[in-house]
């Protein structure tokens, strides 16, 4: 335990130098004659651990003066406040997509303003255009100006990016990539990462995709933002992120599988080795490669049964990490890895008995022991890492999970099972696409099983609530898990069962389990096949309108697409059979990039078999690179152009006066929709004037409700019996206005839907009724 207090010392003196004025010569000082008078003086046995402390406390100190020295003369933050600079350097990282734009870490090497460039050094975060394509080690040149990264009141980006040796943020104008450099090694592994991911998005639906990507590749940017804040309010976020949770529920789960073909000790390396080849091919993060150093630390400590042994060994992570770099304290993923080691190292052994008394109390001791071996591995783990990380949890993000237990009760027994199948599917996919894909039903089904109990969970009031500690308070709790944690160490009676092999043995329903889930998956498909309906869904894609159209006979129409990808790709995965992976036609209604962004990654995943423009004609026509993706003729439409189907659907092109955008009706039966575009009162105006009779049945709002548009009389001419509106969670702009809702209520409008609260909204049709199915 001596190394315990030692590395306690050390993370006390680098917290103490965080807050204090000193010098490094000072603390290298205090270091020297503490070691010295340990060696000289002829101390008890106590006395000298108290002076090796001192001497470790002072070194801490002394290393994180040496981190924080002053940034040198040509470090490129010395050029905030500039104005507009032309900055070359080197992407030195895995390109970060977010919502609108991509952060880029880059390394730079020179600067320039005007006509000569001076060299540069240091990193800077570089927000790009959206648009652009961007690798690992490519060679770029950014034009845009230096910014101070922001610090807020409950949180200070700046520090966060400081922690991490950037110190400059610059939100690009214009990205151009010039070349290309780096290490061959590193982008020969990032060019596999890229290439699994996109074998991954091949095989399976959004947004089963992008969370197997999360899961299997540390790629998280795919994730549509709904679904991971279902997966926040749950408490099931370790489950998509790369974190010391994630590494121990990975090595026990390859511990359980390996163990009755190899042995323990056999079991172990081969775990090890494998969840380090892991690392490497997600692309060596520094937080991955902590989450397995310690966690391979961990499963060591745990061969030899004695929590002290799992003590010494986190702590000496923690000291080899931080020695390295001692800012990483302040990193919550970091923090987050060593609470969940800790957890793992105190609490894994008790859990599994207590687990062990419970279910001898309900079952038989066979069948107890039995469910004890299925659910020791994935559980426990989870919950011993949760009982330690979940104080670090509430104090950074204000939220504390009440649905945390039951949702890791009824998705962690199958996360093995999704890695396994997962792994299966993508190396496959990497022989064969359409082996991969064969494959992927068998991960497809556990991963929507996961993904249906973590949002439906995440819909209840009470799945999490916004709780406040203090850091003092955290402090304590970790102060009193640790006391109790090594405590228990020093009783030579500890149980020394950590958990129970894997029976070799297949059972017997084995057979009966793989018949159910064939029939499940054919179930699934006859569900999503054409009943002779019309059915519309409107689609929750964030900011922007999207809507599906299928007709009776199964023609799928796409009319818009929203701005994010991302989200696109997720409405649409939720509602298209799994298999199906192509569009009859896709309907253009605005000659705006920003308003078309998600269409290019769409074509990515389907296909179409045309792009029906219906923006007025005289419009720009430099649409080659989104033909190229669709690998589809580009059909213009003209005012009042109808396309009608063999099943009696009819589509019609609306262009209200001099309008930049298109609206669309579309008619079965006495049952009518009509997409209204992001039209203003003029353009309401105008088409009313030219004697059309928009009324229809179900309604999407102009401007996700703006009062700007959606003027009484239009409304009145429409009047719908159902009104949508597409608008973004959270949006601060305050749609729908009220006054818009009051006018459709004035009409006789019955119902009014809208995505942000209702999600997805599907509207099925016979031709004379209408069924509605919200939350999607």
């Amino acid at each position: 335990m001596t190394l315990v207090y030692l590395v306690v010392a050390w993370v006390a003196g680098v917290l103490v130098a965080s807050r204090a004025a000193g010098s490094v010569s000072l603390w290298l000082a205090i270091a020297g004659a503490s070691a010295l008078a340990g060696v000289l003086l002829r101390a008890s046995r106590r006395d000298r651990r108290a002076l090796a402390c001192l001497c470790l406390f002072a070194l801490g100190a002394a290393r994180l003066d040496l981190a924080q020295r002053s940034l040198a003369a040509d470090h490129v933050a010395h050029r905030i406040g500039d104005g507009r600079l032309v900055i070359s350097g080197l992407v030195d990282s895995l390109p970060d997509p977010r919502a609108t734009y991509v952060n880029l870490r880059v390394s730079v090497d020179s600067a320039r303003q005007g006509a000569t460039a001076e060299p540069a050094s240091g990193r800077v975060l570089v927000q790009a255009p959206l648009s652009g394509r961007y690798r690992y080690g490519d060679r770029v040149q950014i034009t845009g100006a230096l910014t101070l990264p922001p610090a807020y009141d409950d949180f200070s980006y700046r520090d966060y990016l400081a922690r991490r040796g950037i110190h400059a943020l610059l939100r690009a104008e214009s990205v151009e990539v010039v070349g290309r450099g780096g290490r061959p090694w590193l982008r020969a592994i990032y060019a596999l990462r890229e290439r699994s991911a996109a074998i991954i998005e091949e095989v399976l639906p959004s947004p089963q995709a992008p969370v197997l990507a999360g899961i299997l590749l540390g790629d998280e940017s795919g994730i549509p933002k709904d679904v991971r804040e279902a997966f926040n309010r749950t408490g099931a976020s370790h489950v998509i992120a790369i974190s010391g949770a994630n590494i121990a529920v990975l090595l026990r789960a390859l511990m359980g599988l390996l163990t009755p073909l190899a042995g323990k000790d056999r079991a172990a390396l081969l775990a090890s080795v494998g969840v380090a080849v892991y690392a490497v091919l997600v692309g060596g993060d520094p937080g991955v490669l902590r989450a397995v150093f310690m966690g391979v630390l961990a499963l060591v400590a745990s061969r030899t049964g004695r929590r002290a042994h799992g003590l010494t060994s986190l702590a000496f992570a923690v000291w080899v990490l931080s020695a390295y770099d001692p800012e990483v304290l302040w990193d919550i993923g970091f923090q987050l890895s060593v609470a969940a080691t800790l957890g793992l190292v105190l609490f894994t052994d008790d859990l599994t008995a207590l687990f062990g008394r419970v279910l001898g109390r309900v079952f038989p001791a066979a069948t107890a022991q039995r469910l004890l071996g299925w659910l020791s591995e994935p559980l426990v783990v989870s919950v011993a890492a949760q009982i330690a990380t979940t104080p670090l949890i509430v104090y950074a993000f204000g939220r504390l999970s009440i649905a945390s237990l039951l949702t890791n009760l009824l998705i962690v027994p199958v996360q093995p099972y999704i890695m396994i199948a997962g792994w299966l599917a993508l190396v496959a996919g990497h022989a064969s696409i359409a082996l991969g894909e064969v494959l992927a039903w068998g991960v497809w089904l556990p991963l929507t099983y996961m993904l249906r109990v973590i949002e439906t969970l995440a819909r209840f009031s009470w799945s999490s609530a916004e709780v406040r500690l203090s850091a003092g308070a955290v402090w304590l709790i970790y102060v009193g898990l640790l006391l109790w944690g090594v405590s228990r160490t020093m009783h030579p009676g500890d149980r020394a069962a950590l958990w129970a092999k894997v029976r070799a043995a297949i059972p017997a329903y084995a057979a009966g389990g793989a018949g159910l889930i064939v029939a499940l998956l054919v179930w699934q498909a006859a569900l999503r096949q054409p009943d002779g309906r019309l059915h519309v869904w409107f689609l929750d894609v964030g900011d922007g309108s999207a809507a599906l159209i299928e007709t009776p006979r199964g023609a799928q129409v796409l009319i818009g697409s929203g701005k994010s990808p991302v989200r696109l790709q997720a409405a649409l995965g939720r509602v298209m059979p799994f298999q199906d992976r192509s569009l009859d036609a896709v309907i253009l209604t605005r000659d705006d990039d920003d308003e078309n962004a998600a269409l290019a990654a769409l074509f990515d995943r389907y296909s179409t078999r045309a792009l029906l423009f219906a923006a007025p004609a005289g419009t720009r026509d430099d649409f080659a690179g989104l033909l190229d993706r669709a690998a589809a003729a580009l059909v213009r439409l003209q005012p009042g152009h109808v396309l009608a189907t063999d099943d009696g659907v009819r589509i019609e092109t609306l262009m209200p006066g001099a309008a930049k955008a298109a609206a669309v009706r579309v008619t079965y039966g006495e049952a009518s929709f009509l997409f209204w575009a992001d039209f203003g009162a003029p353009e309401e105006i105008a088409l009313l004037e030219t004697g059309y009779y928009p009324r229809s049945t179900v309604f999407q709002l102009s401007g996700s409700g703006s009062d700007r548009a959606n003027t009484a009389r239009f409304l009145a001419a429409v009047s719908p019996e159902i009104g949508v509106v597409a608008v973004d969670t959270g949006s601060p702009t305050g749609l729908p206005h009220p006054t818009v809702i009051e006018r459709l209520g004035q009409i006789g409008t019955q119902r009014v839907y809208r995505t942000d609260r209702d999600g997805t909204v599907e509207i099925i049709s016979d031709g004379v009724t209408l069924e509605v199915r919200a939350g999607r």
